[in-house]
Formats: structure tokens, sequence, C-alpha cells
């Protein structure tokens, strides 16, 4: 009986893990769905300039894959670096410049729509629209990312 006693308890501890997951409906879960980047999202002014960094590139990576007809996820994944721009656009069927574009023009949208809700400090809307028409998709994203930083260095810090 000693030789199986760890076992016994080994499943009994399964046992009081797996009920109440089952129980509670763990066994029919099923994902979120993916958001629709064509859907129409309110622009806000969430005050932190790393939250208006996000909001920028979320926004503008909807708009960019409402118009190539794919999933932001999915856009968000291919723009990180080269190699998956190339393997996004052989798998969707779309030249590379045409995604590029696209991410181009959906960032170029929501740095106007941060601008006009008064979410950029003054100087730092012409810097980034000057970045994102001159910088490839892939390290823009990072310089985006690095905004609230590059504020704070120029003097902008909010």
């Amino acid at each position: 009986m000693r030789r199986f006693l760890p076992v016994l308890v080994a499943l009994l501890a399964v046992a009081a893990v797996v009920t109440p997951y089952l129980a509670l409906g763990g066994a029919s879960y099923e994902p979120t769905p993916v958001a629709d980047p064509c859907k129409a999202r309110d622009w806000r002014n969430p005050g932190s300039l790393s939250q208006v960094a996000e909001q920028i590139v979320l926004s503008g990576l909807d708009g960019a894959a409402c118009k190539l007809g794919v999933s932001r996820e999915d856009l968000m994944l291919a723009v990180r670096n080269d190699q998956a721009l190339d393997e996004f656009s052989a798998e969707h069927d779309v030249k590379r410049s045409e995604a590029e574009q696209a991410v181009r023009a959906g960032l170029l949208r929501a740095v106007d729509d941060a601008n006009e809700a008064g979410a950029l400090p003054g100087f730092v809307a012409p810097l980034v629209r000057g970045a994102v028409e001159r910088i490839p998709p892939s390290r823009l994203l990072d310089l985006l990312e690095q905004l609230p930083t590059l504020a704070g260095t120029l003097g902008g810090r909010r």
C-alpha cells in the first residue's frame, strides 16, 4: 500500500484541479474572436505618450489591415522583419510594396488623428510623420515604441 500512496495522492491532486475547471466550463473554452480591423474606433487622448504611441500603431495597423483584407494581428507579425513581410506577401498574394504602402497610409492617418485630438506635443507630430514617410515599416514600429523616450529627450515629456 505504501508504494501506491504517492500515486493516489497525485491522482487526488489532479482531480482537485480538473473537477472545478470542468465544472466552471473549462472544457468549452472558445477564444475571443479577432477584432474587425475595418470597424471604426473612437480616438481618445489617454494622456500618456506611450499609450498614444500604442494607439497610433494599433489604429494605423487597423487601417492597413482593413485595406489589405487581413487581421491586424497578422499584419503586426508581418511587419516585424523583412522575412516575415515577404512571407506575409506571398501568403496573402499581395505585393510587398502594397503592404508597406498600406501600413504607411494607416500610420499617417493615425498620426493625424492623434494630432487633431491634441494627444501629441506640437513638435512631435511632424517628426513622426516624416519618419513614417521615410523609414521601412519594420523599423518604424520599433521607433514608434520609442516615441515616449524621444519626446522626453527633446523636452516634450507629457
